[in-house]
């Protein structure tokens, strides 16, 4: 259906240095709004891009996202953290797709750190909210990765070398494709570690999300222990939406797996039971 798609890259420099890259996925007649995949840490475009051809397959301009010092993209300094990406190279890539396509909104799909972005900027920035039209998030939480002996000595390892280092290695984190080019995943660590999800300043992300109410579709997976259930029913309870959806990926659930991190995004499984759902949302709401 797709296979005749092509990509068009634009590199976006950034006014506090660094650049964004954005990647154009538009089939000849697109419908409805356009759509941005932003992709997890340690990773890039390639995470997300199989489920952005699905997507434009199914007729949609489709943009993927490379933040933060990702693929093509160049991260301003290694100091920054993840409230950086969410308050200057969102808005970037609002800006730029809007700008082409000719819509002021667009729907947010995102897998893992990549859903952390809107949702911090909208909970920062309630006159922007309606520049959003809807999220899909797979995999995304702020504070239950620390739980027990094992996962909190691997969120204060992440921690200390991330600091020590000023980015997070490939080899420390083999979930994803490349390593971390700032001490963002240190906050993160920090987030798991205290259980709350604060930013710099103090503020209340968690607390922020009841003014969120766009419409949201939450996919977790039951055997993810980078983003548990437990965290991402946390951020879907917080949010003030109310059409919103959260979906568990169980074999109890009527799936053929308990997904872990990866699979929820990767894969044949993902292709033929997450990517559907994921459409017939978008169909409910992007006419």
């Amino acid at each position: 259906m797709n296979a005749g798609l092509k990509e068009k890259q634009f590199i976006i420099p950034m006014a506090g240095g660094g650049r964004i890259a954005l990647y154009r996925l538009a089939p000849r007649r697109p419908v409805g709004t356009p759509l941005i995949f932003a992709h997890g840490t340690i990773s890039n475009a390639d995470a997300v891009r199989p489920l952005g051809r699905y997507l434009a397959g199914a007729g949609y301009d489709c943009w993927l996202l490379e933040w933060g010092g990702h693929g093509e993209s160049r991260a301003s300094g290694s100091g920054q953290n993840f409230e950086y990406p969410a308050f200057n190279d969102l808005p970037a890539a609002l800006d730029t797709v809007c700008e082409q396509s000719g819509f002021r909104r667009v729907y947010w799909v995102s897998h893992s750190g990549g859903g952390h972005l809107p949702l911090m900027f909208l909970a920062r920035n309630p006159e922007c909210r309606d520049r959003i039209a809807g999220l899909v998030t797979l995999g995304t939480q702020a504070t239950d990765a620390a739980s027990g002996f094992r996962y909190r000595t691997r969120a204060l390892c992440l921690k200390w070398i991330t600091n020590l280092l000023g980015y997070t290695p490939g080899s420390l984190v083999r979930v994803g494709t490349e390593g971390e080019p700032t001490r963002l995943l240190a906050q993160w660590a920090e987030w798991n570690l205290d259980g709350t999800w604060k930013g710099g300043d103090g503020f209340d992300y968690m607390t922020g999300l009841s003014g969120v109410r766009v419409p949201v579709l939450m996919v977790a997976g039951a055997g993810d222990d980078i983003a548990p259930v437990s965290g991402c029913e946390k951020v879907y309870t917080a949010l003030g939406s109310a059409d919103k959806s959260f979906v568990a990926c169980s074999v109890a659930n009527g799936f053929s797996r308990d997904y872990t991190h990866g699979r929820l995004i990767y894969g044949r499984d993902a292709t033929g039971e997450i990517y559907p759902k994921i459409k017939v949302w978008l169909e409910k709401r992007n006419a």
